[in-house]
């Protein structure tokens, strides 16, 4: 009784720690087992104790990177090659497969039949949408609200055909019984992101989640709950799958896409009586006063948009809320003195002006008398004030105040904002690098649009400037960016082999890469049935091609006198 007690108090703590979760310490150690009999049915004999930690890294690359990471490890699988992987890192759209594999305890073994269960899903799925309303109306009574919310509920779950509203921390037997790799999820701080600092990179596994480098870990199902001075002090129902999926995947696209994306999406959902989908019957009563909050609303965010497009149709942005807004002489005023400044205005100031607008929009309609549509309309406030704010992923930090780590820019804010990591480095480098968990061979199947070498460059950025040992890499390896072969291997003392392959090479489509990047952009949204076979044959082919590759480098760390020493 008393351990257990000490357990608990410890999950309610912010642990201040460099080593490895007991929960990861447990997966690991059953995972050995697992890995010396796969790494006997390649005919490479190991101690149980020599078994090298070998990682596989998927990068992110929206819908392209889900539907690949599917092909890839079910090939990975058909060359006994899976059982030899210990860790599994995903950012952004890898997430979304890898994540939805874990509810499964067996799902390595399984693999070939849930990549066809799953991509069927993809194109044969239906989303629901009465369950997306109810999760992202109970999101806007948070304080955290953000886009990303309304992001995983009606953009994420309907790519995905499915709102998965399992936990994390569920996956854990996933690990714990050694049948399948570890798999470790990124996101990375807002504030910090284009700058990376050791506060940068969160990582998420399904019993910790923290921030590797400055070694501060919570338990994963308080993720979201409030701590103060290192402690828990108010836990909060713990985030789900399908939120996770769109914290961890939102850079599917520019600013003016994601734009796009959300307020259509918004739109849509309040749209009454669309054809392809059930009418919101809650709504089937709105009376104009709520369609006139809607146009305002949307009208304070075209100026926005329209900023963005170089000013255009701001004039008629000004003249529909002067219209809407014609009976109050105060909010009319407010209207023309913002519009006769807006193109000398700054950013800052627009800002301000923007939130200034919608105040006046929802002082001017007030409250409603029927319930429901004052519940949509606090949605709608919300929404549409994170998107003039642009805010993303908030969560309460757990490092708020907290003792023993010296690094004021996050212990001095009791809010945080989370993004997808794909927005910097790509691949969950700094995740398996980390010392603790002796990766010796990383495997990173790059999914990237564009260069499919600045994984790799961004990563050496990142190891200088913190001193982790990696691999010298030679410019002139990187240089065929329009035609990249199949296979990089870089090599270094005291440092992990990285083995680096594109997904379009000129081995698996050569004089197609370019048509291939173009017909699977990270900007698409939908896939048909010859389209995902197309895109998982290109997967796969890859890995039939690299295998042996694959296979030597293992025998070369097993047999090495630095692995046995």
């Amino acid at each position: 009784m008393e351990s257990s007690q000490t357990e608990q108090q410890q999950k309610a703590e912010v642990r201040i720690s460099k080593a490895l979760s007991v929960g990861e310490n447990a997966a690991i150690a059953s995972r050995k087992e697992v890995v010396k009999k796969g790494l006997d049915k390649l005919g490479i004999p190991c101690d149980v104790d020599k078994v090298p930690n070998i990682a596989v890294l998927a990068s992110g690359g929206g819908s392209r990177a889900m539907i690949a990471l599917y092909g890839t490890l079910v090939e990975l699988k058909k060359y006994n090659l899976l059982d030899s992987v210990m860790y599994l890192g995903a950012v952004s759209g890898s997430t979304w497969c890898l994540s939805a594999l874990y509810k499964d305890n067996d799902w390595a073994e399984k693999i070939e039949i849930l990549e066809k269960q799953h991509c069927a899903n993809i194109v044969h799925g239906q989303w629901e949408v009465k369950k997306a309303t109810e999760a992202v109306l109970e999101a806007t009574e948070d304080n955290c609200y953000s886009l990303t919310d309304f992001w995983s509920y009606f953009l994420v779950h309907k790519l995905l055909n499915q709102l998965d509203q399992t936990e994390l921390s569920a996956h854990g037997e996933s690990c714990e019984n050694g049948r399948n790799p570890y798999p470790i999820y990124a996101a990375v701080d807002k504030e910090s992101y284009l700058k990376h600092h050791e506060g940068t990179w969160f990582e998420f596994t399904p019993h910790e989640i923290g921030i590797p480098g400055l070694g501060a870990y919570i338990d994963t199902s308080h993720f979201g709950s409030v701590f103060e001075n290192g402690q828990l002090v108010e836990k909060r129902k713990e985030k789900n799958i399908c939120y996770l999926q769109g914290l961890w995947g939102s850079a599917v696209g520019s600013e003016e896409e994601l734009l796009n994306n959300v307020t259509g999406a918004l739109q849509n959902f309040l749209k009454r009586g669309r054809p392809e989908e059930p009418s919101l019957t809650d709504l089937e009563q709105e009376d104009q006063k709520f369609k006139s909050l809607l146009g305002g609303y949307q009208s304070v965010l075209d100026l926005k948009l329209s900023e963005s497009l170089d000013g255009k149709g701001a004039d008629e942005q000004f003249d529909h809320l002067e219209s809407i807004l014609e009976d109050s002489s105060q909010n009319s005023e407010l209207v023309r003195q913002i519009r006769q400044t807006w193109s000398s205005a700054d950013a800052e100031t627009r800002k301000e002006n923007y939130m200034r607008l919608c105040q006046a929009i929802d002082t001017y309609f007030g409250d409603f008398p029927d319930h429901t549509q004052q519940v949509f309309r606090t949605l709608l406030r919300k929404t549409f004030s994170c998107l003039l704010n642009w805010t993303w992923g908030t969560t309460h930090n757990f490092l708020y105040r907290c003792p023993g780590v010296e690094f004021p820019e996050l212990t001095s804010k009791p809010i945080v904002s989370l993004i997808d990591a794909g927005l910097t480095i790509n691949a969950g480098y700094p995740s398996v690098l980390f010392p603790e968990r002796q990766v010796k061979l990383i495997i990173s199947f790059d999914y990237s649009a564009g260069d499919p070498f600045l994984t790799i460059k961004n990563t050496v950025e990142y190891c200088k400037a913190y001193g982790i040992p990696f691999p010298r890499i030679d410019e002139r390896d990187l240089q065929d960016i329009d035609n990249p072969s199949d296979c990089y291997i870089f090599r270094g003392e005291n440092a992990p082999t990285v083995i680096h392959c594109p997904l379009f090479n000129n081995v698996n489509c050569p004089g197609k890469i370019a048509e291939y990047r173009e017909q699977f952009s990270t900007f698409k949204m939908n896939y048909s049935e010859e389209e995902i076979d197309k895109l998982l044959t290109a997967a796969k082919t890859n890995v039939a091609n690299v295998q042996q590759k694959i296979l030597k480098e293992i025998e070369r760390i097993v047999g090495s006198p630095s692995h046995e020493a």
